[in-house]
C-alpha cells in the first residue's frame, strides 16, 4: 500500500510498505479523510517528540476493510479514530486523566497513523459513523473533540465574552461552539482576512487584525480567552486581555522548546486561571454525534484535499493565504 513516511527530521517519501493484518481486537480501515494539523509540522522539523520512522496523521477515519476476532465493528462500516491509546492502569488513567496516561500511544505519532492508503487499530480506538456522513468530515473529528475537551475545561457559561486568538480550524471550531453554549460575545483574532469573513460567517460576532490593531488595547475583560494558534506572542495577549479571575485556555501547541515570560503575582493578584488543554480524554464520541447533528458548518472549514503523492509539499510549506484546512485523502 501507499504511505508517507517521516524517516527522519525534514526527511518525507511516499513509500509502497506492507498493507496491515488485524490481530485480535483490531481492524483495518481504508482511510477516507486525515487532517493535516500544525502538530505534523512541529514533528516533521522536530519541534515535537515522535518515534521514526513514522507515518503521521492522527486526524482521520475511514471504512472498515478487515476485523480481527472479537471485534464487533463491521466490514463496511463508517468510523472515525480516537488516535490517542491510553493504558488503563497508571495513577492518571484510574483518576480518570486519562489525557496524560503515563504509557500514552498515539497513532501517527508513536505508531503508524492515518496517512496511508490502510491504517490498522485497535478496535477500542473506532467510534461508528453514521453511514450518511460526509467521509470528508472525518478528518474534523479528532480535531472538534479536542475543542469540545476545551470548552469543558472553561466552564463557559451563556452571556460569557469570549475571544478566540488564532484561526486555524481549531479556532473555527471554537467560534461554533462557542455560539452553540450561548456566548454574548466572541471575538476572533487572525492577521488573515479571508479567515476573519468565514469567522464572521459562522458565528464569530466581530474579527480583529493583529496586524492593524493592539488587541491589549481593543479588547479587555474578556470572561474567557482561548489561545489556538500554538505562538508565544499570542499567549501573552490572551493573559492581557483577560479579566481578573477570568479563564485563559491554552488549546495552541507550540514549538516545545519555546518558552513564555509571566508574571507569577499578576496570576495571583487578578486571579487567573491558565489551563491547559491535551488532546481528547472522553470527548470522541460526543464530536461524532454533533457532527452527525449538523449544527456545525464544516464546508466552510476545508479549504483542499490533496492526495498522498502531494502530501510532502504541503506539508514542508506554510498553508496558503485563507487556507483553514487540508483533508488528505486516500488516493
Amino acid at each position: 500500500m501507499k504511505a508517507v513516511l517521516l524517516n527522519g527530521i525534514n526527511t518525507l517519501e511516499v513509500a509502497e510498505i506492507p498493507t496491515p493484518t488485524p490481530g485480535p481486537h483490531e481492524l483495518v480501515i481504508r482511510m477516507l479523510a486525515c487532517g493535516l494539523c500544525g502538530t505534523d509540522r512541529h514533528i516533521l522539523v522536530g519541534e515535537h517528540p515522535a518515534k521514526m520512522p513514522l507515518v503521521l496523521g492522527h486526524e482521520f477515519g475511514g471504512r472498515v476493510t478487515a476485523v480481527g476476532e472479537g471485534v464487533s465493528f463491521q466490514i463496511g462500516d463508517l468510523v472515525s479514530v480516537d488516535p490517542n491509546i491510553v493504558c488503563g492502569k497508571c495513577d492518571h488513567c484510574l483518576a480518570g486523566r486519562t489525557a496524560h496516561c503515563r504509557d500514552l500511544i498515539a497513532l501517527g505519532v508513536t505508531i503508524n497513523g492515518g496517512f496511508a492508503e490502510y491504517v490498522l487499530l485497535p478496535d477500542t480506538q473506532a467510534y461508528l459513523v453514521p453511514p450518511t456522513t460526509n467521509p470528508l468530515h472525518l478528518g474534523l473529528v479528532e480535531p472538534l473533540a479536542c475543542c469540545i475537551r476545551g470548552i469543558d475545561l472553561s466552564e463557559i457559561k451563556s452571556g460569557d465574552r469570549v475571544a478566540i486568538l488564532g484561526g486555524g480550524s481549531m479556532g473555527m471550531l471554537l467560534i461554533q461552539l462557542c455560539k452553540l453554549a450561548g456566548a454574548a460575545e466572541i471575538v476572533l483574532v487572525t492577521r488573515q482576512q479571508e479567515r476573519r469573513e468565514i469567522a464572521e460567517k459562522i458565528g464569530a460576532t466581530k474579527t480583529l487584525d493583529p496586524a492593524a490593531v493592539d488587541i491589549t488595547k481593543e479588547l479587555s475583560d474578556m470572561d474567557i480567552t482561548f489561545e489556538a494558534a500554538g505562538v508565544i506572542e499570542t499567549f501573552n495577549q490572551a493573559v492581557a486581555i483577560t479579566r481578573s479571575g477570568g479563564v485563559v485556555l491554552v488549546l495552541g501547541v507550540a514549538p516545545s522548546h519555546e518558552r513564555a515570560e509571566i508574571s507569577v503575582y499578576e496570576i495571583v493578584i487578578r486571579g487567573l486561571r491558565i489551563i491547559g488543554s491535551y488532546i481528547n480524554p472522553f470527548t470522541q464520541a460526543r464530536a461524532v454525534e454533533l457532527i452527525s447533528s449538523g449544527k456545525l458548518d464544516l464546508d466552510s472549514l476545508i479549504s483542499r484535499t490533496i492526495s498522498l503523492d502531494e502530501l510532502p509539499k504541503f506539508l514542508t510549506q506554510s498553508p496558503r493565504q485563507g487556507d483553514i484546512k487540508y483533508l488528505v485523502t486516500g488516493e
